[in-house]
């Protein structure tokens, strides 16, 4: 979520606002050949909801474009290029051409992201499938601890990763706040007490605020309009071999994802912390 928020931030800045001449669609099968037909059309808003970015358009369209694990944009203003990175060109799968004769190219090197073209009661659908924001006023402790409770059975790292519980926490995430917590990622989301809900809350919340901060986390693929993210300099756990006690890390897989964790920091039963 951290990285989707980062480029509707630029996204704003950059094409809202502007009227879009023409589009290119390079990959049918990934973006909907359909959204040349709507062209020219005045680019009214750009939002995230969840992992998504959402584009909306005069007369009640919009887009709902996914970045998957290695989407991403790359902006060219009127009379320049645009730059692409590590040869992206032949990855691009959409080219839009907007009227002041700048163009926003989308790339997706694994092809797991996707451009939809729909109309407001289309994407309402798509979106009311998701779980609470993470960063929304709605979103609580208590509301955190009665999502959990529906999930009692359910591993605790899989549980903040489901889009249908909590929108946008992807696995980088999820493995920083459960060590911030103190939790271990093998644990079931109903063993959790009262006092450590309270702490994974805060935990959450405080990892998606800092990597917002920093335009995201750049690991491997991800890089946004600017360039890269910086909150990776500020990881504890994800890819390191000691956390930041100088305990050596553990890796494990958790529904088919690599996890880090610490055995001393984060217990496997009711967390130290309570002690």
């Amino acid at each position: 979520m951290p990285e989707v928020e980062t480029i509707v931030k630029q996204l704003n800045k950059l094409v809202v606002g502007k009227r879009l001449e023409s589009a290119k669609v390079i990959s049918p099968g990934q973006v909907d050949q359909s959204l040349e037909k709507v062209m020219p059309s005045l680019v009214t808003k750009a939002w995230r909801r969840a992992k998504a970015i959402i584009l909306e358009l005069e007369g009640r369209k919009c887009l709902l474009i996914r970045l998957g694990m290695t989407g991403h944009f790359h902006y060219a203003p009127a009379g320049k290029k645009w730059k692409y990175q590590n040869g992206d060109q032949k990855y691009a799968l959409v080219h839009f051409f907007f009227q002041d004769g700048s163009v926003l190219s989308y790339t997706d090197i694994r092809k797991f992201g996707s451009v939809r073209l729909l109309n407001k009661l289309g994407l309402q659908e798509k979106l009311q499938k998701f779980g609470p924001e993470p960063l929304g006023r709605e979103f609580s402790a208590k509301v955190l601890g009665s999502l959990l409770a529906k999930k009692k059975k359910a591993n605790i790292k899989a549980t903040l990763m489901d889009q249908k519980v909590i929108a946008g926490i992807g696995n980088i995430y999820a493995q920083e706040a459960l060590y911030r917590a103190g939790i271990s990622p093998k644990r079931k989301a109903g063993t959790l007490k009262e006092k450590e809900i309270q702490r994974l809350h805060q935990a959450v919340q405080e990892v998606l605020q800092q990597s917002i901060a920093h335009n995201g986390t750049t690991v491997e693929n991800y890089v946004h309009i600017e360039g890269a993210g910086g909150f990776q300099k500020y990881l504890t756990v994800y890819g390191k071999e000691e956390c930041p006690r100088k305990h050596k890390l553990t890796k494990i897989y958790l529904g088919g994802r690599g996890t880090y964790y610490c055995g001393k920091c984060q217990l496997d039963s009711i967390s130290f912390h309570l002690l």
